[in-house]
């Protein structure tokens, strides 16, 4: 069965995952937490490796105490959450335009602010895209189930026809396989340093750049 189109993560995908890494080290020190690079670069390459849960939840929890200050994490966050041009990687728009030169629709499927949209516009994306969907704005978090299944729908072919491409196993390849889903594990960002065999085997193809991922979309 073709695929008819894709959807794509941001963090880690489009744009590095630095930015967002940056954002919330800021955040929880501009919240009081006075947090050492040291100590959070040691929670975060934890999560890293667990792949289990929330790192916004964890981080929360961590340096802060308590979980009933997420809302303000999260919300001083995305003051610091900004992308500038030189944080997209170079081979995502190249292989976008590939896709759509090939009559592929191009969705998003990211947890994300609403900021993002202006990032994508200046930057050349969002006017390749089928469907945008950004967390923040359609009011879905991944991994929900709901999220994907919105996205397919907007893009309007079976789940079956379209492929998600994204580095996380939990909230990108374990959630698009659920509703059948094809998938792509890009394996940068957050993706787990160390995957067991089992995560190795549960996306329908693992890459390690996006460079010819539209030739290998032709080809699932």
């Amino acid at each position: 069965m073709k695929i008819k189109a894709a959807t794509f993560d941001i963090g880690g995908v489009l744009y590095s995952d630095d930015v967002f890494k940056r954002a919330i080290h800021k955040a929880l020190n501009s919240l009081g937490a006075k947090v050492s690079d040291e100590d959070f670069e040691k929670v975060y390459q934890e999560h890293l490796k667990s792949q289990n849960g929330s790192l916004r939840s964890k981080l929360c929890l961590t340096f802060l105490g308590s979980l009933d200050r997420k809302a303000e994490l999260l919300e001083r966050t995305n003051d610091f959450w900004l992308f500038e041009s030189s944080d997209a990687y170079s081979d995502g728009l190249p292989e976008i335009i590939k896709l759509k030169n090939a009559g592929i629709k191009v969705g998003l499927i990211a947890n994300q602010p609403a900021s993002i949209v202006d990032t994508l516009k200046r930057d050349g994306y969002f006017e390749l895209l089928d469907f945008v969907g950004i967390s923040a704005i359609v009011g879905l978090e991944k991994p929900a189930l709901d999220f994907f299944k919105l996205a397919v729908e907007k893009l309007g072919y079976p789940a079956q026809e379209v492929v998600h491409i994204g580095n996380r196993i939990d909230n990108d390849v374990i959630p698009a396989k659920s509703i059948r889903m094809r998938t792509i594990w890009l394996r940068r960002g957050e993706a787990n340093p160390n995957p067991t065999d089992s995560d190795l085997k549960e996306a329908d193809l693992t890459i390690e750049t996006l460079t010819g991922v539209a030739e290998q979309v032709f080809n699932l």
